[in-house]
């Protein structure tokens, strides 16, 4: 039996003409951790000044979320609106059942509201409904595509100094980053090695050429703050063969980095 990993929100708005930031992967990030916070505001605190530590110290929060499905959604300046007053919806998932997704569920209870605000815009949701999403069987050769865009990066050095640098899909080391990145998420949910370390991602190059390459966004963190940061995020179909248990991993808890800020969300078939 599947246990309960992938959550579907149904958000109820609160005021007519219901709007979020264009950047509004930080504030949604931050209302998660609210809503975890009335549930156990130890673990939320932990959970969002550390995380979990993996082998090679890194600490990642294996959890993340799909963009807000906006009904008739239109851009007006850095806003994001909605067409009309239908439920908005959104996905959430993560692999840590007993610890995450039971002190999410609890603080929906508790809270029942969201809210999702920032550079001028706040919308204000009523949780009206939480549904589990089942999960796909997971074989060795599966298709996928983004819930929210992906961010992969690595440090580079330049004139003298480390940056960040953010993977494009066609840089022929992005495949192995995010493999490597599964490895260490299998091992830090299963606390154990990954004893089949086998899995082969390729995007849809198809897909790239129709749209003349036009798949990557710059999307911005804590925007208007003296702590803003850019990150290059992109947007395409893939397909990934070798262990199912790393294709799972995935699906938990999203490919490539910064999950917990709403990127690398896939669904996978």
């Amino acid at each position: 039996m599947d246990l309960l990993m992938r959550l579907k929100l149904t958000l109820l708005p609160l005021e007519a003409n219901p709007a979020v930031p264009l950047n509004y992967n930080y504030p949604l990030s931050a209302a998660i951790y609210k809503l975890l916070a009335q549930a156990s505001p130890e673990y939320a605190r932990w959970l969002h000044d550390q995380g979990y530590q993996s082998r090679d110290e890194r600490f990642m929060k294996l959890f993340t979320f799909s963009r807000l499905d906006i009904p008739r959604v239109r851009l007006s300046g850095k806003t994001l609106q909605a067409g009309d007053d239908r439920p908005w919806s959104l996905q959430i998932s993560s692999p840590m059942e007993e610890e995450f997704v039971q002190n999410f569920v609890l603080g929906l209870f508790h809270q029942q509201k969201m809210e999702i605000g920032g550079q001028g815009a706040v919308g204000r949701f009523l949780i009206e409904s939480v549904e589990a999403l089942p999960a796909p069987k997971f074989a060795e050769r599966m298709h996928g595509k983004t819930l929210s865009p992906m961010v992969v990066s690595t440090m580079r050095e330049h004139k003298g100094k480390l940056h960040s640098y953010y993977y494009r899909p066609t840089d022929p080391e992005l495949a192995e980053a995010l493999r490597n990145n599964l490895i260490a998420k299998f091992e830090l949910v299963h606390h154990r090695p990954c004893e089949n370390p086998h899995l082969q991602i390729s995007f849809d190059m198809h897909y790239f050429k129709r749209r003349q390459g036009k798949v990557t966004k710059l999307l911005h963190i804590k925007e208007g703050t003296a702590e803003e940061t850019k990150v290059k995020a992109f947007e395409m179909p893939f397909e990934m063969a070798g262990n199912p248990q790393l294709i799972k991993i995935g699906w938990e808890c999203g490919l490539g980095d910064k999950n917990s800020l709403g990127f690398g969300m896939v669904e996978v078939w």
